[in-house]
């Protein structure tokens, strides 16, 4: 009975990993990546789309830079890495080779245990830039037009999942699924950002202000918005529990578009919305540069090929091996499909403060210095719940080094938001017109193979004119 009910409330919220999502903006700023997403102060021409339009207006080399097709993705959780599926579900050695772990109650402890504050996150974006060209137009400033794709998947996962499953239901047990969330997006956003210098104060070096209007296309939305869902077995062994569960989702097909009538690239969406971000930054002298901006401000409306998925039941087991029961429980558990009614969801509105430093160029350190030196730290703190945000802060700072000026090293620790501790590593090849670059941001495991529990990587090139 234990596998049967675990397996059917565990697929009502796995199901949300056929959706698709949004991220941000911060994956194919390749550079940033590689310095643990660390760029809203050092960040220069398309590398500050969604990050810090003002930055826009600093001096970058060319005056057209064209990317080609910058990319980025990450996929992880923060309640199972490597060393606890290595030490408890790979079985152990003994005479006749590895042999099946029997599971001891500490050991068991042990696995609850690294759930963060009782609920697990796992989570999955790619972010992919198609199209983007940026122009420099001296004292008018600079403008960048960019198309950026978005999949963005989430889910929160209470440790009673588990603790279901590795102790079943004896009499005096309860289960509570009830912070069980998840959502997931697939958005195509279309921008354009303006930067340009602004006059300033004579105790500044600069100062810049910039903005990114968007029209933002969504395709695809999956999101659990209530899981009240509880379990309790009694002294007598009877099972009894209240399902009250709701899950809307908006879409369409890709291929055959809204009608269903014929092949559409560019298929009408399921939800558009509109987005803005607002950025200034300063020289405040010849080595110091500090950046604020506040990114995606704004909302989703869905309206086409509506869903939802509701689950309102009593359920009762007394005899675990009645077929009608079980298929009773598992047919409350996954509900009935209705028709949806359209919803607004909020983009994933971003506070964003950071500074950089060019090492080589601070008076106290230039003649100890070879090449350049750049350091960078940054706080981000989502301002949103949900849509690829979250209200947890994020503080991170980077390092890149470039022994010559062709060969960018690039290194970074990030510390809190929903990843916890982040290390990253990046270089690149940049050759007068054509840059390329490769960075990621979850390279743990050269630490500690042990805290393996994340993946990431991002590639880009682009053509400077």
């Amino acid at each position: 009975m234990t596998t049967r009910i675990g397996a059917a409330v565990l697929a009502m919220t796995m199901s949300t990993w056929a959706g698709h999502a949004f991220a941000g903006g911060e994956r194919t700023n390749i550079q940033g990546m590689g310095m643990a997403r660390t760029f809203v102060a050092s960040s220069r021409g398309l590398d500050a789309v969604g990050i810090n339009p003002a930055n826009l207006a600093a001096p970058d080399k060319g005056t057209v830079t064209i990317g080609l097709m910058p990319m980025g993705m990450h996929v992880g959780t923060d309640f199972l890495n490597y060393g606890l599926y290595k030490e408890y579900f790979t079985g152990e050695e003994s005479g006749n080779g590895r042999v099946g772990r029997f599971l001891t109650d500490g050991d068991k402890q042990q696995i609850l245990a690294s759930f963060p504050d009782g609920t697990g996150r796992a989570s999955a974006q790619l972010e992919a830039r198609p199209f983007g060209v940026s122009v420099q137009m001296g004292d008018l400033g600079s403008v960048a037009l960019t198309v950026t794709e978005y999949v963005n998947i989430n889910m929160m996962v209470p440790h009673d999942y588990a603790e279901f499953l590795l102790y079943g239901n004896p009499p005096g047990t309860t289960y509570d699924f009830s912070s069980t969330s998840a959502y997931a997006t697939w958005l195509r956003e279309y921008a354009l950002s303006y930067g340009r210098m602004l006059p300033c104060p004579s105790f500044l070096h600069s100062l810049s202000a910039g903005l990114a209007v968007k029209i933002v296309h969504g395709y695809g939305y999956f999101e659990i918005d209530r899981f009240n869902t509880k379990f309790i077995t009694g002294a007598d062994g009877i099972l009894s529990g209240v399902i009250d569960t709701h899950a809307r989702m908006a879409g369409i097909d890709p291929v055959a578009g809204v009608s269903g009538a014929s092949y559409q690239p560019f298929p009408a969406p399921a939800g558009t919305g509109f987005g803005l971000d607002l950025g200034v930054a300063s020289d405040i002298n010849e080595y110091l540069r500090a950046g604020m901006s506040i990114t995606d401000i704004g909302s989703m409306e869905w309206t086409r090929n509506l869903e939802q998925v509701v689950s309102t039941a009593r359920v009762t087991m007394d005899d675990p091996l009645d077929p009608a029961q079980r298929d009773s429980l598992e047919n409350a558990v996954k509900g009935d499909r209705q028709a949806g009614e359209p919803f607004s969801s909020s983009l994933p509105t971003t506070f964003r403060l950071g500074a950089a430093v060019q090492l080589d160029k601070v008076p106290a350190l230039k003649r100890f210095l070879w090449g350049e030196w750049l350091f960078a730290c940054d706080y981000n703190l989502g301002l949103v719940d949900g849509a690829g945000a979250a209200r947890v802060g994020r503080f991170s700072m980077g390092l890149e080094f470039k022994p010559w000026g062709f060969l960018p090293l690039r290194t970074g620790a990030s510390f809190g938001g929903t990843d916890r501790f982040n290390f990253a590593l990046g270089f690149g090849f940049h050759f007068g017109v054509f840059d390329m670059d490769f960075a990621s941001e979850h390279l743990n495991f050269l630490l500690s193979e042990a805290t393996l529990a994340h993946g990431s990587f991002a590639f880009g090139m682009r053509v400077r004119i």
